[in-house]
């Protein structure tokens, strides 16, 4: 899945989707927790309104997952190929994993997929730290994720 925002010549990976497990409500809490979520999250979710609770059986609770939206680009910098690489007909593909925090901030890259040069894998690192993000966000609120992003070097 590609970053959004991400141009054609780099292929962004998203964090993706986390799985989520349905949370047990109190039956007492339940119209609360469905008042909420549906004031919270309006259209996005569509939640069960009627729940019925009975002394024979377990209560029967919607299930309200979080919405998770990975992070994205918001400036995406293409990398500088190297003079050297480029003299010496070097191309290859660069995956950097890039770690930010919840406010977008990028706390580390580091390349997971070698291009098998020193030099292509530098630029693809710095253009992955000159690049600025929107945070990702769960529920609405902004957290630290990872993402993957693909720079390709090809001489033309």
């Amino acid at each position: 899945m590609a970053l959004p925002g991400e141009s054609k010549h780099g292929v962004g990976v998203g964090a993706g989707s986390p799985q989520v497990a349905p949370v047990p409500v109190a039956p007492e809490r339940i119209s609360h927790a469905v008042n909420t979520a549906t004031s919270t999250l309006g259209a996005e979710l569509r939640v069960a309104s009627d729940v019925s609770v009975s002394s024979d059986s377990a209560p029967t609770l919607p299930i309200v997952a979080e919405v998770f939206l990975p992070p994205a680009f918001r400036v995406h910098q293409e990398p500088a190929y190297p003079e050297r690489a480029r003299r010496a007909g070097v191309e290859g593909l660069v995956t950097v994993r890039i770690s930010l925090s919840a406010s977008g901030e990028i706390a580390e890259v580091a390349v997971v997929g070698s291009s098998g040069s020193r030099l292509l894998d530098e630029a693809a690192v710095a253009a992955a730290r000159s690049s600025i993000f929107t945070p990702a966000a769960r529920g609405g609120v902004p957290v630290s994720a990872e993402a993957t992003a693909t720079y390709r070097f090809e001489l033309r």
